[in-house]
């Protein structure tokens, strides 16, 4: 997950019914904030915020360049939505200072075909899809690429084996990030024959109790 850029535009008033006729024109009620600054009430194209969320991933983290200024960074706080319609109702935005540090999820790009997959069979296990990177906004990657396409059967990798180029891993180093599996084998139990078997000699068992009873008759005549 990079930046991300969102517009916003000032927005002079506040209250129930502004905010009801914000959302009516296709716009989201926002707001600004950050230490050392005072709180700026601005609103976002709702259609745009969807958009920009889902560049984003999706997640609680998300982090924008506020109208495309670099130096304009903001991190996602907080978003109410109508627990009916799921609408977007309004969006809480962090300031972050230039130069601070964040930590967010950054998507694991796993590179290749691993060997273990490839000549043997084998199936990637992934266990995480993602780290959280304390690091400048600005610095921000898209995702963090890993060549996988020499692993062979049985490899693991950890998150200690992830090198990343800006930033510092907030993860536990020895978290399991994937693993290569050995194929499943699938044993059949041949029943069908036992059954055959059994069948077999409970036909037999009844037609010596008939043979014995035709026998007793033919004693008994």
């Amino acid at each position: 997950m990079g930046l991300v850029n969102l517009n916003i535009s000032p927005r002079s008033t506040k209250g129930k019914n502004a905010n009801r006729r914000t959302r009516v024109a296709g716009k989201v009620p926002a707001v600004v904030y950050g230490k050392d600054q005072d709180s700026e009430m601005v609103e976002l194209d709702s259609m745009e915020f969807k958009q920009a969320m889902i560049q984003a991933g999706g997640g609680g983290s998300a982090i924008f360049k506020l109208n495309g200024d670099a130096e304009n960074i903001a991190l996602l706080r907080e978003i109410q939505t109508n627990p009916c319609t799921d609408a977007v109702l309004h969006v809480d935005l962090m300031a972050i200072p230039r130069g601070v540090p964040v930590t967010v999820a950054v998507a694991l790009n796993f590179v290749g075909v691993p060997n273990g997959v490839r000549t043997e069979g084998g199936n990637v296990a992934v266990s995480l899809n993602s780290l959280d990177l304390s690091v400048r906004p600005s610095q921000m990657p898209d995702a963090i690429d890993f060549d996988i396409s020499e692993l062979e059967l049985n490899d693991k990798i950890f998150v200690k084996d992830i090198p990343v180029e800006v930033g510092e891993v907030m993860n536990d180093p020895e978290a399991l990030v994937l693993n290569i599996k050995p194929p499943v084998l699938l044993v059949v139990e041949e029943e069908e024959d036992e059954e055959g078997a059994e069948g077999e000699e409970g036909a037999e068992g009844e037609d010596g109790e008939a043979k014995s009873e035709d026998s007793k008759d033919g004693d008994s005549e």
